[in-house]
């Protein structure tokens, strides 16, 4: 009585191409932004999370 109901409404079917692309989309902004955090410009940014410190470390 409450609650979702069965219905037979497909989803995969129109929404794969979607889901597709939401992939790839996240793929593609993860491999530029990798690359930009690469690049001579931002290699030794202090907010690079991936800098190498030439100072070590405080304890």
């Amino acid at each position: 009585m409450f609650g979702m109901r069965a219905w037979p409404t497909p989803f995969l079917r129109p929404m794969w191409p979607f889901m597709v692309g939401a992939g790839m989309t996240f793929y593609l902004v993860n491999a530029a932004q990798n690359a930009m955090l690469q690049s001579d410009e931002f290699k030794n940014s202090p907010k690079n999370p991936h800098r190498i410190s030439s100072t070590p470390a405080a304890h």
